[in-house]
């Protein structure tokens, strides 16, 4: 092993945890994803922890680094990473997801989340309001969101503004996600297109059956079909119930300077603070959402960009940070 070396815990299959995986690599960590049985199934829960804890011990006795980065997700992930951390006084970073510390089947675990946090060498949380919270306890912490993405900036910019009235709505349609509003509000605005990028095996068969002409179900995209897709609409949708969700999708918007069209949601006004029109849950809400941003598309765009490039230089801030309490 090297002098500095870094460790990467996840408990979750490989592909689950995309957040883990680019600080890993930001990192330069060795990353071990350790899972057993069926993933998201609380039912296995109790077995598949012993395996996992176990298992976690013998990576970091056998690999002895002299850091380790956690994803404390479940929160028994950063008990046992932690408790190795603890016996054997190797410096660790908590990488604590929110539901964790608002979710009401988390309860329980959070006597442990807090006592592996103040023992962390630092703490890592993606929202201020939880920073906030992590500090109240006398523990040390980061805010990072998820790292930038790889955007393919020549094509990016070859297909920006490329049609003429259309927004991208991102999201996966899960049940926080108001898509039947979202039909109803482009039923109401018939001369603007939008497209629903996501998996159609997970839209309800209605939404498509019933969908008007000007809203139209992508299916999945990835790599340059995804990106061109932004780049070519106006603004970005994404929109959850979640009132302490930071969409990946509005940040994906934001990465290329797409004005936004986002849920009325505290962490959602908080992090994106200018660039964005925030809607309530109607069908008039989306559709005066909408007109405001078209009316005022000038400003929104510029807006954005400035945001960008306010959110950049915090991140790499604090991600050095990061860096220089980790030894990468």
């Amino acid at each position: 092993m090297s002098a500095r070396s870094i460790v990467a815990i996840v408990w979750a299959p490989k592909g689950y945890g995309q957040r883990s995986a680019a600080f890993s690599e930001w990192l330069g960590a060795k990353e071990y994803n350790i899972h057993y049985l069926k993933h998201r199934r609380p039912i296995y829960a109790p077995v598949k922890y012993i395996f996992q804890w176990l298992k976690t011990w013998q990576v970091l006795w056998k690999e002895r680094p002299d850091f380790v980065f956690v994803t404390n997700s479940p929160p028994v992930a950063g008990l046992c990473a932690g408790l190795y951390c603890m016996v054997t006084r190797t410096r660790f970073a908590l990488d604590t997801h929110p539901p964790t510390l608002f979710g009401r089947k988390w309860r329980w675990s959070q006597p442990i989340i807090r006592f592996v946090a103040r023992r962390a060498t630092i703490n890592i949380i993606d929202q201020e309001r939880f920073g906030r919270l992590i500090a109240s306890w006398g523990a040390k912490v980061i805010i990072l969101p998820d790292p930038p993405k790889t955007v393919p900036t020549a094509l990016v910019q070859s297909e920006n503004g490329a049609d003429q009235v259309a927004f991208s709505y991102v999201g996966t349609f899960a049940g926080d996600e108001p898509i039947d509003i979202l039909l109803d509000a482009a039923r109401a605005l018939p001369d603007v297109t939008f497209y629903l990028l996501g998996k159609k095996s997970q839209a309800k068969p209605g939404w498509i059956k019933s969908a008007p002409p000007n809203a139209i179900f992508t299916d999945y995209l990835v790599g340059d079909h995804y990106w061109k897709r932004l780049a070519c609409s106006r603004a970005v949708i994404a929109l959850t119930t979640h009132p302490h969700s930071l969409l990946a999708a509005a940040q994906d918007g934001l990465s290329i300077d797409k004005p936004l069209l986002l849920s009325d949601q505290p962490v959602l006004r908080e992090y994106f603070t200018k660039g964005a029109v925030f809607v309530p849950h109607t069908t008039s809400g989306f559709v005066e959402g909408i007109k405001t941003l078209l009316a005022q598309e000038a400003q929104y765009q510029r807006e954005i960009a400035e945001l960008h490039t306010e959110r950049a230089q915090t991140w790499d801030e604090n991600f050095r940070q990061l860096q220089e309490i980790a030894g990468a």
